[in-house]
C-alpha cells in the first residue's frame, strides 16, 4: 500500500510540471505566472510527499512493534526480573535438588492434562504414560484409570510380558485388538482387569524416543485408526512439551548459576584483600559442592612452605594455620608440583597423607577433589573431602575450575600488589620494615601511646663485630647472618602490637607497644639470649655464635619526641657496646638534654 502511494505522487508532479511548461512557452500572462506557480506547486507537492513518507515509516514501525508477540515481551520482562534477584544459594546443590523436585511436580501436572485430553477423546479403560529408567526399562509416570488395580510402580522391560515382547528393538507403534492373556502380563496391573485391546505410541522429541503412551480397553477391537492417529499426535505434543520443559529448566538452572558465578567473580576482582577472597571461597564452596571438609592452602613467598589458611568442616582443629613442605610425599605435593586437578576415591589399602606425615588421620573420608590455585604456577590448593565414595565428577571439576580460576587471578593480582607495596616499605634483604617505614610506624605508635595512655618502648640493636664477620667470611655469609637474625627478631615479637625494622647496615630496631621499661628490658634480654645461643656454620664448616647489643628508651620517660627517643636509644646502645657488648642497656642519663 505504501509503495503505491510513493509512486503516485512523483507521477502527479511530472504531469503538473509538463502543463506549466506549456503555459510558459505560450508566453504572455501565462508566461509571467508560469515560473512562480511551477515552483510553488513543486514545493507543495514535495512537502506532501515527505510527510506521507514520514507517516508511512512511522506506521511501518508501529506495525512491526504491534506484530511482536505480547507473550515474548512478558517472558523477557519476567526473565530480567528473576535474574535481578539471584543470590549465591543458586550455586548450591541443595537449591538445584529442590528446584528439580518442584519442577517434577510441574511435569506431573502437564502429563495429567495430556492424559485427560486423551481420555476425553478416546474412550479407554486406562491411559498411562511411561518414561525410560536407567536400566533400559519403562516406568509408569502418570495414569488415569477406571480400575483400582493399576500398579503405580510398574516397570516394563524389553522382552518381558505382552508389551515387553514388542520392545526388543525399541519403542514402536502398537495396536493389539484381541488380548486373551491375564492383564497382569501387561505388567502395569496388579491383578486381572479384563483388558482385551490396547494401543501404544512412542513419545519422540528431538528425534529420540523418550517414552510411550498406552491406552487400553476391556473390549476387543475397541480402537479405531482415527483413535490411533489422535494418540500419535498427542504423543508427539506430549514429548515436545516435556522435553523442552526439561531443557528450559536445565538452562534456567545453569543460567542462574552462571549469573551468581559472574557476581562472585566481580566480587573477587573488586576485593582488595586476600583474606576477603578466601572467606568468600569458604562461603561459596560448601554451598556448591557436597563436602564434609574443606581446606585452602597457599604457598609462602615462592618458597617450599605452604600454610593452610582456611579450614572448614570435620576434623579441622589441628589444620588451620599449620604449615607443610610441598616437597614431602603427600597429596598436596602432587597438586603443587604438577599443577593439576585430581578427583577420585581415597585408597582403601593405605592412608593417603594430605599435608604432613604427623597429621591426624581421618579415615572416614572416602573421596576427594583437589584443585590447584594459580594461573601459570601453583600458588595454592583447594581440597574438598567427602565421607561418601564417588562424590566428585567431571561436572564438579568444571564448576570448581571456573570459581577457582577467577579467585586465582584476583589472588595473584593482590599478591603482586602486595609485593610492590612491600618493595616500598620493606628491606629487600631481610624482609623487615625499612628505615623510612620505621619512622612512620614509630610516629603512629607514639600517637597511640599519647591517645590511650599506654607505655611505649624503643630498642635499637647492633650485631657485635659484624665488620669482622664480613671481612673474615665474606659478604654472602654476612647476608646470611643478617637474614637469620632478622627472622629471629620478627618471630620473637607480638604480631599486631610490636614491629621490627632494619635501621641500617647491621642495626635493627624493635618498637614495643604497651611496654614499660621493666618489661622492655625483660623482653629484649630474652631475645638477646636466644640469639646468642643460635649456632651458625661459617664457610669453613665451623660452628660459631653471633651476639647483639641493645639500647632501650621509653617514650614519655626518657624522651617526649620521636627524634630524641631514637637518639637516646642510640646512646644506650653505644653504652652497651662500651660495657662489653652482648648486653642490654636502658637509657638512664636524665641530665642529657641532647
Amino acid at each position: 500500500m505504501h509503495k503505491q502511494k510513493s509512486v503516485v505522487f512523483p507521477i502527479i508532479l511530472i504531469v503538473i510540471q509538463i502543463c506549466l511548461l506549456i503555459l510558459f512557452v505560450a508566453g504572455g500572462n501565462f508566461q509571467s505566472m508560469g515560473v512562480p506557480v511551477l515552483g510553488g506547486i513543486t514545493i507543495l507537492i514535495l512537502g506532501i510527499c515527505i510527510k506521507k513518507s514520514s507517516d508511512g515509516k512511522k506506521q511501518t514501525k508501529a506495525e512491526e512493534t504491534a506484530l511482536e508477540p505480547p507473550l515474548l515481551k512478558q517472558t523477557q520482562k519476567s526473565v530480567e526480573e528473576s535474574m535481578a534477584d539471584i543470590d549465591l544459594s543458586v550455586i548450591g546443590t541443595e537449591y538445584r535438588r529442590r528446584q528439580r523436585e518442584e519442577f517434577e511436580t510441574y511435569i506431573d501436572e502437564m502429563l495429567d492434562r495430556c492424559i485427560r485430553l486423551i481420555h476425553a477423546h478416546i474412550d479407554s479403560h486406562t491411559t498411562a504414560i511411561f518414561f525410560p529408567t536407567c536400566d533400559n526399562g519403562y516406568k509408569i509416570r502418570r495414569y488415569l484409570s477406571k480400575s483400582d488395580c493399576v500398579n503405580k510402580d510398574a516397570v516394563i522391560y524389553p522382552g518381558v510380558g505382552v508389551i515387553g515382547s514388542f520392545l526388543k528393538d525399541g519403542l514402536k507403534q502398537l495396536k493389539l485388538n484381541d488380548i486373551v492373556t491375564d492383564s497382569m502380563t501387561l505388567y502395569y496391573y496388579s491383578k486381572d482387569a479384563g483388558i482385551r485391546s490396547l494401543m501404544a505410541c512412542p513419545i519422540i522429541a528431538d528425534r529420540v524416543e523418550r517414552g510411550t503412551i498406552i491406552v487400553d480397553s476391556t473390549e476387543k477391537n475397541h480402537f479405531t485408526d482415527e483413535d490411533h492417529a489422535y494418540l500419535t499426535t498427542m504423543a508427539d505434543l506430549c514429548g515436545q512439551a516435556v522435553y523442552y520443559s526439561y531443557l528450559y529448566n536445565q538452562h534456567r538452572l545453569d543460567h542462574e548459576r552462571l549469573v551468581a558465578m559472574s557476581s562472585t567473580e566481580k566480587y573477587f576482582f573488586k576485593e582488595q584483600d586476600i583474606n576477603g577472597v578466601l572467606d568468600k571461597l569458604v562461603e561459596i564452596i560448601p554451598f556448591a559442592f557436597h563436602c564434609d571438609r574443606l581446606t585452602i592452602s597457599l604457598i609462602e613467598d615462592d618458597s617450599d612452605t605452604a600454610v593452610i589458611k582456611r579450614a572448614w568442616g570435620d576434623h579441622t582443629d589441628n589444620l588451620l594455620n599449620s604449615s607443610f613442605q610441598v616437597t614431602d610425599k603427600t597429596l598436596a605435593t602432587i597438586i603443587y608440583t604438577k599443577h593439576l586437578c585430581i578427583y577420585r576415591n581415597f585408597s582403601h589399602e593405605h592412608y593417603e597423607v594430605r599435608y604432613r606425615s604427623d597429621e591426624v588421620h581421618a579415615h572416614e573420608f572416602q573421596s576427594f577433589l583437589a584443585f590447584p590455585i594459580g594461573v601459570d604456577k601453583c600458588k595454592g590448593m583447594i581440597l574438598l573431602e567427602s565421607i561418601h565414595p564417588d562424590t566428585y565428577t567431571e561436572s564438579s571439576r568444571d564448576l570448581l575450575s571456573r570459581l577457582v580460576s577467577s579467585a586465582a587471578v584476583a589472588l595473584e593480582k593482590m599478591q603482586i600488589l602486595r609485593q610492590t607495596e612491600d618493595l616500598a616499605i620493606r628491606d629487600g634483604l631481610t624482609g623487615l620494615y625499612n628505615h623510612r617505614q620505621f619512622q612512620l610506624l614509630l610516629k603512629e605508635a607514639i600517637t597511640r601511646s599519647i591517645r590511650y595512655g599506654k607505655p611505649l618502648a624503643l630498642a635499637l640493636c647492633d650485631i657485635d663485630h659484624f665488620k669482622k664477620i664480613n671481612d673474615t667470611y665474606g659478604h654472602r655469609f654476612g647476608d646470611t647472618v643478617l637474614k637469620t637474625i632478622a627472622g629471629k627478631l620478627q618471630s620473637s615479637i607480638r604480631e599486631g602490637i610490636d614491629n621490627a625494622a632494619r635501621y641500617g647496615g647491621e642495626e635493627f630496631t624493635l618498637i614495643l607497644g604497651e611496654t614499660d621499661a621493666a618489661r622492655a628490658v625483660e623482653t629484649v634480654d630474652r631475645i638477646r639470649q636466644q640469639i646468642a645461643e643460635m649456632v651458625f656454620q661459617n664457610p669453613m664448616g665451623k660452628e660459631m655464635h653471633v651476639t647483639l647489643s641493645f639500647g632501650i628508651t621509653v617514650y614519655g620517660v626518657h624522651a617526649k619526641n620521636q627524634e630524641l627517643l631514637i637518639k637516646r636509644a642510640d646512646k644506650a646502645l653505644y653504652r652497651a657496646k662500651e660495657n662489653g657488648r652482648n648486653r642490654v642497656e636502658l637509657y638512664y642519663d636524665t641530665s642529657d638534654t641532647a
